[in-house]
């Protein structure tokens, strides 16, 4: 996949996940927003774009697991984008919808950046930035979201650590009973 093309598609999801955003990823509630997934993702992309990395796609669903072994360009990432530019939340209809605390975590080293939802309607429920207190730089991304919808709920959990991993897990239960649980990892080689 080329760079351009790679770019239009980002640009589509993000119109049409996200409304139009500033790629300002440093401001905060003072600034009349909250951090914003959607522009972090796409600033990712195109900080690792043409990296030779190899990827390990491991899908654990069913009691069973599938891996595959390829690069980065044959991976569906709009799929992937996708789902993490549905947790954003630094639209401004957002502000006053979450608790937002920072804390260091000596033990760690490291900044701690906290969204909680006010309200238990909202998809995104939580997202957790660690970040190195010595350059700033994010070091891993965790988004809960929750929806509650006429015959089942469904919960995400998401974790992004740069150049090392990303997983999406998914939990889904019907009305009936019916329960699903699907693990995606991809990890970078």
């Amino acid at each position: 996949m080329n760079r351009s093309l790679a770019y239009i598609i980002i640009g589509l999801l993000f119109a049409t996940a996200c409304k139009t955003k500033q790629a300002d990823n440093n401001q905060t509630e003072e600034d009349g927003r909250y951090f914003s997934v959607a522009d972090y993702a796409i600033d990712q992309v195109d900080v690792y774009y043409g990296q030779p990395y190899g990827i390990e796609k491991i899908t654990y669903q069913d009691g069973k697991t599938d891996t595959l072994h390829t690069n980065i360009e044959k991976i569906d990432w709009a799929a992937v984008l996708r789902i993490f530019f549905a947790t954003d939340i630094s639209d401004k209809k957002y502000l006053d919808k979450y608790n937002f605390s920072e804390f260091a975590d000596t033990l760690s080293n490291t900044n701690n950046y906290y969204y909680e939802a006010t309200e238990k309607d909202l998809f995104t429920q939580k997202l957790h930035i660690t970040t190195n207190p010595r350059n700033n730089r994010i070091t891993s991304v965790y988004i809960e979201t929750f929806s509650n919808k006429s015959m089942n709920k469904r919960t995400q959990r998401l974790y992004y650590i740069p150049t090392t991993s990303i997983t999406i897990q998914e939990f889904e239960a019907g009305k009936t009973g019916d329960e699903k649980e699907v693990r995606v990892e991809y990890k970078f080689m």
